[in-house]
C-alpha cells in the first residue's frame, strides 16, 4: 500500500508543477527559457496588406525591440518561405523557395493584451541548410502558441531571405 502511495504522491506533486507553470526537468531534456514579449503598436504591411495585430491569433511580437515574425503555414506561403518539422531529432527546417500565395489570416474571437510569455526555443533549426545555434543568438528564434517565430533581423529577412523591408515611425513596419 505504501508504495501505491508514493506513486499517486509523486503523481500530484507531477500535476502541482505542470499546473503552476513551474518547470519540470526531464532527464536529458532542456528547460526552455520563458522571455517577455508585446504585440506591436505599431502598424504593420505585408505585400500591401495590413495585418490586424488586435484580433490575430498569431501576431507579430516584439521580444528585445526587435519585431517576431510568426511562422505559420500561410504567413510563410506569404513570403516566399517553406517550413517543415521534422521529428525531435531533426527541428524545424526553414527555407527559401520564393513560391508566394494570398495572405489569410488567422483570425481569433479575441483580442490581444499587450504582453504574454514566450519561451526560447530548444529544438533544432535549419535556415537555407544552415544550422542555427539558437542559444548562441541575441534574438533567438521563440515559440508562442504552439508556432515558432523568427526575429526580422537583417540576417534573416535580407541576406537569407531577401526581403525589402523598411520601418518608419510614421508607417510602421512595411
Amino acid at each position: 500500500m505504501k508504495e501505491k502511495q508514493k506513486k499517486l504522491l509523486a503523481l500530484f506533486v507531477i500535476i502541482v508543477l505542470v499546473t503552476t507553470g513551474l518547470p519540470v526537468s526531464v532527464s536529458g531534456a532542456q528547460t526552455a527559457k520563458a522571455v517577455t514579449i508585446s504585440v506591436p503598436t505599431y502598424p504593420i504591411t505585408v505585400n500591401g496588406v495590413k495585418i490586424d495585430l488586435g484580433k490575430s491569433k498569431y501576431p507579430f511580437i516584439v521580444y528585445n525591440e526587435i519585431t517576431y515574425f510568426p511562422m505559420t503555414y500561410n504567413a510563410c506561403r506569404v513570403l516566399g518561405l517553406e517550413t517543415q518539422w521534422q521529428g525531435n531529432a531533426e527541428g524545424l527546417v526553414i527555407e527559401k523557395t520564393g513560391i508566394t500565395a494570398a495572405y489569410l489570416a488567422y483570425s481569433s474571437p479575441t483580442a490581444n493584451k499587450g504582453s504574454y510569455k514566450a519561451t526560447v526555443a530548444t529544438f533544432p533549426i535549419k535556415v537555407n541548410g544552415k544550422v542555427v545555434d539558437n542559444s548562441e543568438q541575441q534574438y533567438p528564434f521563440l515559440f508562442f502558441r504552439n508556432i515558432t517565430y523568427f526575429p526580422l533581423t537583417w540576417e534573416f529577412g535580407a541576406t537569407e531571405f531577401g526581403w525589402d523591408y523598411n520601418f518608419s515611425p510614421k508607417e510602421g513596419l512595411i
